[in-house]
């Protein structure tokens, strides 16, 4: 579990949000969700409205999600929470749901290169309690991002950040790496019923 020290700063009202006093994370942990059950961004999501919700300070990127504005998207504005960075980054759907690659994914693997330096740099500068980057994993599995950034990112995260990786196909070495990790496991799904997707709920 991750330790918590004496709070480093006093609580304060920031446009009619109460922002609790910022913890000092003496430890920080690596955590991965994955597997092919629904639930993986979800968790993500209940993690940064927790973290935030006691005064850490997060950077939530997405990557690979649905063009229009999922729920959390139109929760999450630049001004939505003083200590939240939220990033969308631009993709491909279509690398999500067809198991083809599709021609433009050399056009997308250099759009995502600046990702990865962007999210390293976020890692180190120390201005972040939680880091989580959705759909990581996946990006990594279709080659959209290089595995050897993924664990240096890893490898050098100051000990005080939590990290957290999401998306299918979770790679052995990061796995190896992780202090946590989670497998979604489908056992129903209402999509193989042919209920389609539903605002509010999945996305």
């Amino acid at each position: 579990m991750t330790d918590i020290i004496k709070d480093l700063s006093t609580e304060k009202t920031v446009n009619g949000i109460h922002i609790p006093k910022r913890p000092k994370i003496k430890q920080g942990a690596f955590q991965i969700y994955t597997g092919e059950g629904k639930g993986k961004s979800t968790a993500s999501l209940g993690l940064m409205l927790r973290a935030l919700g006691s005064g850490m300070h997060v950077y939530y990127v997405r990557m690979l999600k649905p063009r229009w504005k999922t729920g959390e998207l139109k929760l999450c504005p630049e001004n939505f929470h003083p200590n939240l960075t939220f990033r969308n980054v631009p993709h491909y759907w279509a690398l999500c749901v067809s198991k083809t690659i599709p021609e433009d994914v050399k056009t997308m693997t250099e759009k995502m290169k600046p990702e990865m330096e962007d999210l390293q740099q976020k890692v180190k500068s120390g201005k972040y309690d939680m880091i989580i980057a959705d759909e990581i994993n996946y990006c990594i599995f279709r080659g959209l991002l290089p595995l050897k950034k993924a664990i240096q990112i890893v490898d050098d995260r100051p000990k005080n950040v939590e990290l957290v990786f999401t998306g299918r196909h979770a790679h052995p070495e990061l796995v190896a790496r992780a202090d946590l990790v989670t497998e979604m496991k489908k056992i129903k799904h209402h999509f193989d019923q042919g209920i389609r997707a539903r605002i509010g709920v999945e996305f």
